[in-house]
């Protein structure tokens, strides 16, 4: 079914139902089938738009970043579209700086191939300002106790109906992506994953997990630890020791771990050496609670394992941050692999490499298949961000080209109805694009006479004849200026962008158009020339 905007009159009566009724008619639009199939496509593939060719090659993608920016019209024009999209925008040389019609240069911005700086939609400041926000967060309490942020970080995922369930979403946010298995995973709606992924706190859980998350929690107190019952009287420091192990699940096994962290481990026969899981006699041999009190007896000196890991880890001034950076610390490895009680061996660093860099949502991998859970825990123990993913698209991008591609849709639809109409609700935008682009009065003139639409309302506004664009551009600009001055009190196109002026601009074009189409018998129309010129810009 094909969608067709509703449209009751023309002129300020007909403009003024279009703008009540727009966000509906609009997300109507959004939703019928062709539309709804293209932006779907767009979301979907954004990612995999790492270059301009990767964009030039899929057409459907390329239909939705163009319209976005009112270029549809020019889908076709591979050669000059692959020109604007590689333009270096520090070069006022470059083609899309060069262009009169500043759409061109809006595309070339946001999708920036050619900078250093990235993607970047107007209007993605309210995301970036949130993720900024975001990135202050420490627990999902903090998130969810901050209404605001917590509506515009579900808004940008479409997940605004969750907002009361915070049950649910703690669970979401405390969520370990690298686990295939964690909750957000195993939700059969992505967005829950992309929402969790980012707010980050799986990250920065596994940051206080880490290695050296361990090391800032028991720095200065591990020399106080003389027996198993200060570490069990220590619930924090109980937690985040069997948390580096991955024996969470044992933390209320009182007695039990009692029993494990004061095994003696030079016995084979000890309780920490009889349990399936080594990892507990690992456990055991970090704190040496046993061998302390043997030190003791024989009033010698003793420092603990944990005391020279954590000497030996804080004396890197730099985290390791990548596998490589770890192995190729020898001191820090062998230490790591004395902690974790791994076997050292000629085939022992080529092991970990592979261990530490196996893909976790693989059931296949080695890190899931190898039996001795000492690696996972090894594994586990590094915070290791993934490699690039390349070309990152920043929160909101695709929504809001999305949300413009929708929009841009509707004015042609509009357009094809009441061509005076569309110009008259696309005129902020074009307006403001134009004050955002130019550097001085002048260019800001330059950039309404290069737009048709804004040129239309000009030149109707001021009542100026068809002949008007035939004159010298010097010309157009001094009687441009001239008219607004003497009709508004004012040539700053800037001044003209506000509220009022705006107002007031597109009430004496719809008041001339209307007029104009009723002389001619052709309502809402200006006259031939005015619907040409509004056609022009789909």
């Amino acid at each position: 079914m094909v969608f067709t905007p509703s449209i009751l009159g023309s002129g300020p009566a007909g403009y003024e139902f279009l703008s009540r009724t727009r966000a509906a008619q609009q997300e109507a639009l959004a939703r019928s089938p062709r539309i709804a199939r293209e932006t779907a496509a767009f979301v979907d593939g954004l990612q995999s738009v790492q270059t301009i060719d990767d964009l030039m090659a899929d057409r459907r993608m390329l239909k939705v970043a163009l319209g976005a920016f009112g270029l549809a019209e020019d889908i076709d024009n591979r050669a000059f579209i692959r020109k604007v999209l590689g333009s270096d925008l520090s070069d006022a040389r470059s083609l899309a700086n060069r262009l009169a019609d500043k759409r061109y240069l809006a595309l070339a911005r946001a999708f920036n191939f050619a900078g250093e700086s990235g993607p970047g939609f107007p209007g993605t400041q309210e995301a970036e300002d949130a993720a900024q926000r975001l990135a202050k967060i420490r627990s999902a309490e903090d998130l969810l106790e901050d209404a605001s942020l917590l509506r515009a970080t579900l808004r940008s995922f479409g997940l605004e109906r969750d907002a009361e369930n915070t049950y649910f979403l703690r669970q979401v946010l405390n969520s370990d992506l690298t686990d295939p298995t964690a909750f957000a995973n195993r939700l059969s709606d992505p967005r829950y994953a992309e929402l969790a992924a980012a707010v980050g706190l799986g990250d920065r859980i596994r940051q206080q997990d880490s290695i050296y998350g361990l090391v800032d929690a028991f720095a200065g107190g591990a020399e106080g630890l003389k027996a198993a019952d200060d570490l069990l009287q220590a619930p924090e420091l109980l937690e985040r020791a069997l948390r580096i192990f991955g024996l969470q699940d044992d933390a209320g096994r009182t007695d039990f771990l009692r029993s494990v962290l004061d095994s003696d481990l030079t016995d084979a026969g000890s309780f920490a050496n009889v349990q399936e899981d080594p990892r507990y006699a690992a456990l055991a041999d970090v704190f040496g609670f046993a061998a302390r009190a043997e030190a003791d007896a024989d009033s010698m000196a003793f420092t603990s394992k944990l005391e020279d890991f954590i000497a030996t880890v804080s004396a890197r001034q730099v985290p390791a941050t990548t596998p490589k950076e770890l192995l190729d610390d020898i001191g820090l490895s062998l230490a790591v692999f004395d902690f974790f009680d791994l076997p050292i061996g000629p085939d022992s660093f080529p092991f970990a490499h592979r261990i530490l860099t196996s893909d976790r949502a693989s059931p296949t991998s080695l890190l899931n298949v190898f039996p001795d859970r000492r690696y996972r825990a090894f594994a586990d123990a590094f915070a290791f961000d993934p490699p690039e993913a390349g070309r990152v698209y920043p929160t909101g991008f695709a929504d809001r080209v999305v949300d413009a591609y929708v929009e841009r849709e509707f004015e042609a639809r509009v357009g094809e109805v009441d061509p005076s109409l569309r110009i008259a609700i696309s005129l902020p935008r074009d307006l403001v694009q134009v004050v955002e682009t130019g550097t001085t009065n002048d260019s800001r003139w330059f950039g309404v006479m290069a737009s048709r639409p804004l040129r239309a309302v000009f030149e109707a506004t001021f009542g100026l004849p068809p002949s008007f664009g035939t004159l010298e551009v010097d010309r157009q600009l001094t009687v441009l200026k001239d008219r607004a001055t003497r009709m508004f009190g004012t040539d700053d196109v800037k001044e003209l962008s506000g509220a009022d002026q705006l107002e007031d601009l597109r009430r004496r074009y719809l008041a001339q158009s209307s007029l104009a189409g009723s002389t001619t018998g052709t309502p809402g129309t200006a006259n031939a020339v005015m619907a040409l010129l509004a056609g022009a810009q789909r």
